[in-house]
């Protein structure tokens, strides 16, 4: 049994983030677990005090409070947190992710970029590239970063609706910010899927030129429909509620395509554990449906946009751009 490894987490609080931290905190593990507000604390904590006395919590969760992603200036203070206690990180779980497919209208952050971008990508990247130096440098260190299959647009769940595609950053900046040149929420998702990719592929590669053991690990949960109003479609539900609750009823009893929010978290924390994915460098997997509500977790092909080291390399640029505007410097890694 792995245990008393040092986790940061974000995208923790509910769905599968949160079954992931169950399965780690039950095998010893201090989790560090960045959380947007007070409420969502709250909320929290009430499910986790029904797995864990709070002696045990105690002892193995932190919370990094009042650290909404969708605001760069909170960022910060996570690395401002981990310094003042000391802390050095064996693993980091870039989970937090939403989307509101079905809006017609951008929302957007506290620095006015379009919200999908900002906390499923943005977010992340600045978050990497001033934490990496707190980082152990071993083999078994890794960052994982969730995605999506979604990202490629030749993927079942791809096909569907507007697909993914960055059609090499032309006019990217404006489509994220400003003038949010024709918004779309759900090729926004998509692409800030493909976005997580591109971008781990770049961080594999400069951790790799600085002879760094770290790796990257992107992958895809598969549809993953919870039964509650937590977690992942907590926002675009609200644009179609009807709809949302056909397509939920037939993916999950009638198809059973979809895998259960507490499967993809015990996958997630095994991801984080497992040592046969030490020292890959970089790799994505997929949490393939196989059979009636069946899944099985394989290596993964990302599509051929992921797949270009010179869009991934732009990307990197780009997100340094855009920080640096708001005065937020990134570090080279």
């Amino acid at each position: 049994m792995i245990k008393n490894k040092n986790i940061l987490i974000t995208g923790g609080n509910s769905g599968i983030g949160l079954f992931a931290i169950i399965n780690l905190l039950k095998m010893k593990n201090n989790l560090y677990v960045v959380i947007k507000s007070e409420l969502r604390k709250n909320e929290f904590l009430k499910v986790i005090e029904k797995y864990f006395d709070k002696n045990y919590l105690n002892k193995y969760l932190n919370i990094i409070e009042n650290s909404d992603l969708s605001n760069l200036e909170n960022i910060k203070k996570i690395k401002d947190y981990l310094i003042s206690k000391k802390i050095f990180l064996d693993v980091v779980v870039l989970n937090a992710g939403l989307q509101y497919t079905g809006s017609f209208y951008p929302k957007v952050s506290k620095q006015g970029i379009e919200l999908t971008f900002a906390v499923n990508h943005l977010a992340h990247f600045y978050l990497v590239s001033i934490i990496k130096d707190l980082v152990r440098d071993k083999e078994e260190s890794r960052i994982i970063i969730t995605s999506s299959d979604v990202h490629d647009p030749n993927s079942s769940g791809g096909k569907i609706g507007k697909k993914a595609g960055l059609k090499n950053l032309i006019d990217f900046r404006k489509k994220v910010m400003g003038q949010f040149l024709n918004f779309n929420a759900d090729e926004s998702y998509k692409n800030s899927k493909l976005c997580n990719i591109l971008f781990g592929k770049e961080l594999s590669k400069k951790l790799k030129i600085s002879s760094s053991k770290i790796s990257v690990i992107t992958w895809a949960p598969g549809l993953v429909i919870p039964n509650d109003d937590s977690g992942f479609f907590r926002y675009s539900k609200r644009f179609n509620i009807f709809g949302y609750l056909i397509f939920s009823k037939v993916a999950k009893n009638i198809l059973g395509i979809s895998e259960s929010i507490e499967n993809a978290g015990k996958i997630l924390s095994q991801i984080v554990l497992d040592s046969n994915l030490n020292n890959v460098g970089f790799i994505y997997l997929s949490n393939k449906f196989i059979s009636f509500k069946k899944h099985k977790l394989v290596e993964g092909k990302v599509s051929d946009e992921a797949n270009n080291s010179e869009l991934a390399s732009k990307l990197w640029i780009l997100s340094e751009e855009i920080c640096r505007s708001f005065g937020f410097v990134t570090f080279n890694i």
